[in-house]
């Protein structure tokens, strides 16, 4: 089964009700409430846990269409908090109600192991993609792999930093080169979003694969 497919059997025990956020809000804390697993319909959010001196490590970057905490089927973890990084509407699929849907349906069952295997698959991916390179390289692929029309809501530059593994001065420096050599743009339009030049970005970024809009 197939990414869309597994989404789609998943989506059918959502709840109706969507929750719609701002950016830097926190959607839920796995120590306090493990009892959802969550799907991105627009925005972005990432799953991230704090060290002893407060700093904040990101485990994972999500985008519509991504599924956040399938895992939590089988493990828990209670350090793991998940915070959206641009506005975001998010829909909540009860873990109860996967786990009863798994036991009486072997289509469900299928979509979550198709999801969990296509997870692990897209982590890595954004390990290598986000994690080797020099910063600009970096944040040029972050920006191609996170727009949506060739649009992308921009997180505030200390996350942007933890996702790219560079400083917040850094990723500032960075997104002000992007804006003055044209390759990000803001939207007169919608003013929470960059317009990017697709081209450009590319061109920095090294990795054509990065080239198919999100």
């Amino acid at each position: 089964m197939n990414k869309d497919d597994a989404l789609l059997v998943l989506e059918k025990l959502a709840e109706p009700a969507v929750l719609t956020l701002p950016s830097d809000a926190s959607i839920g804390h796995h120590s306090q409430d493990h009892t959802y697993v969550y799907i991105v319909q627009s925005g972005l959010a990432l799953r991230c846990k704090y060290t002893e001196q407060g700093e904040r490590q990101v485990c994972r970057v999500y985008r519509p269409g991504d599924p956040i905490g399938l895992e939590m089927l089988a493990v828990t973890d209670p350090s793991l908090v998940i915070e959206t990084i641009a506005p975001s509407v998010i829909k909540r699929v009860p873990i109860q109600r996967i786990r009863l849907a798994q036991q009486n349906d072997a289509r469900t069952q299928s979509a979550v192991t198709s999801l969990l295997a296509s997870e692990v698959m897209d982590g890595q991916q954004l390990k290598i993609s986000f994690g080797t390179g020099s910063a600009m390289r970096r944040i040029c692929r972050f920006l191609l792999w996170s727009a949506h029309n060739d649009l992308v809501s921009l997180p505030n530059r200390e996350k942007l930093g933890n996702i790219v593994a560079t400083t917040t001065e850094t990723a500032s420096r960075m997104i002000a080169n992007l804006r003055r050599e044209g390759a990000i743009t803001r939207n007169p339009r919608m003013p929470s979003t960059m317009r990017i030049d697709r081209d450009k970005l590319c061109k920095v970024a090294g990795d054509p694969q990065q080239r198919s809009a999100a």
